[in-house]
């Protein structure tokens, strides 16, 4: 299916996967990403009014019953805006200043979980509810006597089920009856059995990420977001069946803050692209190699740090053109998750050319589906269906959906383009799955369609071919 050009850049991915430009040094890359966590609290500190917004606004996000999408903005409200850029940035100095006492290499894996810690604390972690799953992977790397520094990138992304360790503090109801505490209900046994909870929950994530890549063949680069999925669907099966009280998120956007919060993110991506350009001098690779090259692994390694943040800033901002392009999409809070999960993962295996057919299928089936939904309703075919390619689930998909990029590189385009339309169609529908316990719910997603329906789509392919060459 692929073609020569398509073999040339395979054949050059193996050779360039033997390169290492590391001119710039750790401490130096770790330094960049200190400066973009100080770019989000001052971007936060020049929205916030007043240190009492700042303060009540920390108050609420920190006690707040938080699941899979839910909206730091919303929770707040609008005189605390910039409440959850300082909660990001704070958390992103921790996690490279852990990078920097560990000796944890700052590329490829260990950017991309800096940047899903970073994304997600406008909908879902905080300085708090992080550490329980964290400290869980690295008692499981203990267990199994690895080196700190190689679990480190594991241990970020298993926050992933911060929401598990809120949900247990403080908002669940031991009685047997499924319903969960309509205000705060916090104590210090209550601390306790989360911490305990949020441990076994990192180790279980570990333990799965582990053998899950030999499931999914490296087709998903969210292995730590199936991982946990798993995790969150085990631990939400076991309070269902033992009546433990949990229900469904909230999910209240308001869309009054586009050119706001676009202008944020512009901002951020304009410092990537800066420091990109500046420290691409040292790199040894042309830009466009990258750009648009379709590629796998650490590109850091590959191409140098330069060059990856000029292609993360890149991949940044066709993220956030995509809810305009739709015409009806807008920027909230899990929207800026996602667009910084991309540019994490912009440094190991995200590029232009890999993002373009994964995008195009989640629109195509966004317009169709939608479309159909709309003309059984009586509304007209594709007004209905622009309408849905706009909504908040669709442009998280196609933003998301850009860790399939691994199928288009050994695949190609077209079969990227289906597994992208299944996963848009699936996406929507499994959250009840983990609870909403699981932030990285696209990348559980992504681990089903890589491990069952990618598989499927080759061996339907293989059919076609071995058909076409008998006629």
């Amino acid at each position: 299916m692929n073609t020569k050009v398509d073999k040339k850049e395979l054949a050059a991915n193996a050779q360039g996967s033997k390169k290492e430009f590391v001119a710039c040094s750790n401490s130096l890359r770790a330094g960049v990403f200190i400066g973009f966590g100080l770019l989000l609290i001052i971007i936060g500190l020049v929205l916030s009014r007043s240190p009492e917004v700042v303060k009540e606004g920390f108050h609420v996000l920190l006690t707040s019953n938080i699941h899979l999408d839910t909206s730091s903005f919303d929770i707040i409200g609008s005189p605390g805006v910039g409440v959850p850029f300082i909660g990001s940035g704070i958390l992103g100095i921790i996690v490279m200043v852990s990078y920097l006492l560990t000796k944890t290499e700052v590329k490829g894996s260990t950017i991309a979980s800096a940047f899903m810690v970073m994304g997600f604390a406008f909908c879902g972690k905080s300085f708090l509810n992080v550490w329980p799953t964290f400290f869980g992977v690295l008692l499981q790397g203990a267990v199994k006597k690895k080196k700190v520094n190689t679990v480190m990138g594991l241990a970020w992304f298993s926050t992933a089920l911060s929401p598990l360790v809120n949900t247990v503090a403080m908002y669940t109801v031991l009685d047997g009856t499924n319903t969960m505490a309509e205000s705060l209900q916090i104590s210090l046994v209550r601390i306790l059995v989360a911490c305990v909870v949020g441990m076994l929950a990192g180790f279980l994530i570990a333990t799965f990420a582990e053998f899950l890549p030999t499931k999914h063949n490296g087709f998903t680069l969210y292995n730590a977001g199936f991982a946990a999925g798993l995790t969150g669907f085990l631990f939400f099966s076991f309070m269902r069946a033992a009546g433990i009280g949990h229900s469904g998120p909230s999910h209240v956007y308001t869309d009054d803050k586009d050119l706001l919060l676009a202008s944020c993110l512009a901002i951020m991506m304009l410092y990537l692209l800066v420091c990109g350009l500046v420290l691409r001098k040292k790199d040894k690779a042309a830009l466009g190699e990258l750009v648009l090259a379709r590629r796998k692994g650490c590109f850091v390694d590959q191409y140098g740090f330069g060059t990856s943040l000029v292609n993360m800033s890149l991949c940044g901002f066709l993220c956030l053109l995509y809810p305009f392009l739709t015409t009806t999409g807008h920027i909230n809070a899990p929207v800026f998750a996602c667009l910084l999960t991309v540019v994490g993962f912009a440094s190991n295996g995200i590029t232009l050319k890999t993002m373009a057919p994964i995008m195009l299928g989640v629109y195509a089936q966004s317009v169709l589906v939608g479309g159909i939904k709309g003309a059984l309703s009586g509304a007209q075919f594709l007004q209905s269906g622009l309408s849905y390619a706009g909504s908040k689930n669709m442009v998280i998909a196609a933003c998301f959906g850009c860790g399939m990029s691994p199928v288009v590189t050994e695949h190609g385009y077209l079969i990227g383009f289906l597994g992208a339309m299944i996963h848009s169609m699936l996406v929507p529908n499994t959250g009840v799955l983990h609870g909403w316990l699981n932030l990285y719910n696209n990348g559980f997603c992504l681990g089903l369609v890589a491990t069952f329906f990618v598989p499927l789509l080759l061996q339907l392919m293989q059919m076609v071919k071995k058909s076409e060459n008998r006629i």
